[in-house]
């Protein structure tokens, strides 16, 4: 090798681990499992808008109902979601009911329905004791600062 070419061979060497890097990055191919949520997951809704704080880099923010099944019951959450200038989405709280969530309560869900309301949103569903068969409406009111829920029953005749 001469003289001249050693430099031109450093460079070249160089360009290529750069380009390597960048080419890397945007040609990744990002699997299903990036994306999956916990098999006993069986619904998931987006419902409504709330006003995300403006902070820097924050913009839109939804409410998200996810419900599961486990123990032959129901398991309900509610998050409140932000997406940032870029579309990612991120969490900013999220709400648990211990009067379902709690593994003994065997209390299952079924007419599951979530609608926007000007103060936040409004879920409900029909639910029914794995004891002794009661059936009952449960309904949740959140509101647009996260954590903000009510959370009633009303018993069915």
């Amino acid at each position: 090798m001469t003289k001249t070419s050693q430099p031109v061979a450093r460079w070249l060497a160089g360009a290529l681990l750069a380009f390597t890097g960048q080419a890397h990055a945007l040609g990744m191919d990002l699997p299903y499992e990036s994306f999956a949520t916990a098999p006993d997951v069986d619904w998931i809704k987006v419902c409504g808008d709330w006003p995300a704080p403006a902070q820097s880099g924050e913009g839109r923010g939804v409410y998200r109902i996810v419900h599961a099944t486990r123990y032959a019951q129901s398991f309900l959450y509610l998050q409140w979601i932000v997406r940032d200038g870029s579309d990612s989405a991120s969490e900013v709280h999220t709400a648990t009911f211990e009067q379902i969530n709690n593994d003994h309560a065997e209390t299952t869900l079924s007419q599951m329905n979530c609608q926007p309301t000007r103060r936040g949103i409004r879920f409900t569903a029909r639910a029914q004791s794995g004891y002794d068969d009661t059936v009952f409406r449960i309904t949740i009111d959140a509101g647009h600062k996260p954590g903000e829920v009510r959370f009633r029953t009303n018993k069915r005749r």
